[in-house]
């Protein structure tokens, strides 16, 4: 193939740090500059009439940084984001999109020449293949950071330049961390040139980048990713379909992220970030990227509805897409069947203030199902987050979020409980053993096993396996009988715990202290073991279960550290009257208890 001119060195110089590339034939050119109202439009672009490329895609995705370079918290998620797009409605394998997290620059380049080999077979028989790089993490003015190591920004781009794709879409998002609204980017240098297409061999490229040359990209603590690859992420599943043919083009994806990246990072902290697309394509029509109409299951929000709407998935509270619908006709966003909940944020009456509704949404599969306006809940407002900008999007987006799968266990003493049926076997000369304890009875030891889910802003429902009190007693005469009754007992009780909102929390995602309660009950398992015989002589046991009620109650504070690990100190009281005897004796295996625990979290 004939070899490429290279970019000017002013163009080199306003090179984006954080840039998303699209590459197919090359013979015009077009920047994207920074425009006052809207996004500047792109020229055509094409694909060739093949409906179905083969397609394959190296995504990477790396929140370590190298020397002076704070961790990251999303680019490793901003990378699945884009993989799980993709293999949703890009019409992308599973086996041909591989997502990288954290790994080494020879890793890197050893994917992209593993997809060149795959590629240069397709070329050889007349076939066309697409081929998608994304990369998010830190980077500097020549280098993507890959933990302590360091990927030359040359070396990728000429090793990308050998791949003979029809077209190749690049996703490049590098960042360094900051604040709430953090900004994203390199230092900025001339030799920072990710979206330069000089010397590539493909047949044409196309760069969308997140911001234009003099500014910072910016993330968000409340959107869990990157304001850019949020937008665009949303726009693929369909929010940028303008024209309602199911398809979404460069050219839309576009024209959608600039306009809603804009909106989002107007007020922050670093200002407006302008989204801009440069592309050397040649041919006439347009690039479709994604393929919405092919989804399952889709939601389709009415045409005479202008709102706001954030859709966050029910069990885990992550936000999946945040579209800015306007009336007119309905838009249809493709998602993964499941429950969710869309935030509807409208203008309230008279057009003072802002209302909040909540929705319920429940996706099926080979169903589009319409936003049921009818069935939704008031929601209300809560303080914006410091930082945040005037949009308040900290004030609806989740802090009333239901919280996700835990697990715990817990280990701790469980006080015994002395009663009439304990004070009966002390009447047939039975004592409580060892003997060391006669005055002094010791606790005993407790465990539990629990599971808890969230059904509401601050409460959920739960099961727990526990242990509860036991206690040995020994009859024993010299040279005679040696005697010896012993009990335990055991529940599965099922509880619901309200808490608290989390206390010391400076941001989305950190460390913080709740403080909980919880109240149920449900089956105690007693298990009574009688021995007797002879001192020194053999002895028969006999063993009896009995079954009875349990109820409970807790209090407990929590510690949970970022973003899925937590321990917590509790204490409680158990009533627990499993256990009795022939003559109407009834024993109480429960009593005050306090544990120490872990838990875990999955979103």
């Amino acid at each position: 193939m004939t070899m490429l001119s290279s970019l000017s060195a002013r163009r080199l110089a306003r090179a984006l740090p954080c840039a998303v590339g699209l590459c197919a034939t090359l013979t015009t050119t077009a920047r994207a500059d920074d425009p006052p109202i809207g996004p500047p439009a792109p020229p055509p672009v094409s694909v060739s009439a093949r409906a179905r490329p083969f397609a394959y895609g190296v995504l990477v995705g790396t929140n370590e940084g190298g020397e002076g370079q704070k961790p990251l918290r999303y680019a490793e998620d901003d990378a699945r984001r884009v993989g799980q797009v993709l293999r949703e409605l890009g019409r992308y394998g599973k086996a041909d999109l591989r997502v990288l997290t954290r790994p080494s620059p020879a890793a890197v380049l050893a994917e992209v020449d593993a997809v060149a080999a795959k590629i240069r077979a397709h070329a050889a028989r007349g076939e066309e293949a697409v081929l998608v790089f994304f990369y998010s993490g830190h980077a500097r003015a020549s280098a993507f950071s890959l933990g302590r190591e360091e990927l030359p920004i040359a070396t990728l781009r000429a090793r990308l330049s050998q791949v003979p794709a029809t077209f190749t879409l690049v996703v490049l998002d590098a960042c360094q961390s900051g604040a709430y609204a953090r900004a994203k980017g390199v230092e900025p240098a001339a030799d920072f040139s990710t979206n330069s297409v000089a010397r590539l061999t493909q047949r044409g490229v196309a760069i969308m980048a997140s911001s234009s040359a003099e500014e910072l990209s910016q993330e968000s603590d409340e959107l869990k990713g990157s304001y850019f690859t949020h937008h665009l992420v949303a726009g693929l599943r369909g929010a940028a379909d303008a024209d309602g043919d199911g398809r979404v083009s460069l050219d839309e994806a576009y024209r959608y992220a600039y306009r809603r990246t804009l909106a989002s990072t107007a007020a922050t902290k670093v200002g407006g970030q302008h989204v801009t697309l440069e592309t050397e394509l040649s041919g006439q029509g347009e690039v479709p990227v994604t393929f919405p109409r092919d989804a399952r299951s889709q939601l389709e929000l009415p045409g005479k509805l202008e709102a706001r709407v954030l859709v966050v998935h029910h069990a885990s509270g992550s936000v999946v897409a945040e579209v800015q619908k306007i009336a007119g006709t309905p838009l249809r966003l493709a998602l993964v069947a499941g429950s969710y909940d869309a935030l509807v944020r409208t203008s309230a009456q008279k057009g003072v203030g802002l209302s909040t509704v909540r929705c319920p949404v429940a996706l099926l599969d080979d169903r589009v199902s319409p936003l049921d306006l009818t069935r939704c809940t008031p929601v209300r407002a809560e303080g914006v987050s410091k930082g945040r900008d005037a949009a308040g999007d900290g004030a609806w987006m989740g802090r009333r979020r239901v919280e996700p799968l835990s697990l715990e266990v817990g280990f701790g003493l469980i006080r015994r409980v002395e009663d009439t049926y304990t004070s009966r076997l002390e009447e047939f000369g039975y004592k409580y053993r060892p003997q060391f304890f006669e005055l002094f009875k010791p606790p005993r030891f407790r465990v539990s096993v629990s599971a808890f889910h969230g059904i509401l802003p601050h409460v959920a429902v739960g099961a727990q396996l526990h242990t509860l009190a036991g206690d040995t007693y020994q009859r024993k005469e010299v040279g005679s009988s040696d005697d010896s009754v012993s009990f335990d007992a055991y529940a599965l009780s099922g509880y619901v715990r309200a808490s608290t909102r989390p206390i010391g929390q400076t941001r989305a995602g950190g460390s913080y202290f709740n403080v909980y309660g919880q109240i149920g009950g449900g089956l105690g398992l007693g298990v009574v073991n009688l021995t007797t015989g002879a001192e020194a002589g053999p002895k028969t046991s006999s063993t009896d279960t009995h079954w009875g009620f349990v109820l409970g109650g807790a209090a407990g504070l929590a510690f949970m550290a970022p973003r899925y690990f937590g321990v917590f100190l509790q204490g409680g009281y158990e009533y627990a009257p499993i256990i009795s005897n022939l003559i109407g004796d009834t024993h109480d295996s429960g009593g005050l208890h306090g544990q120490l625990g872990a838990r875990v979290t999955f979103e």
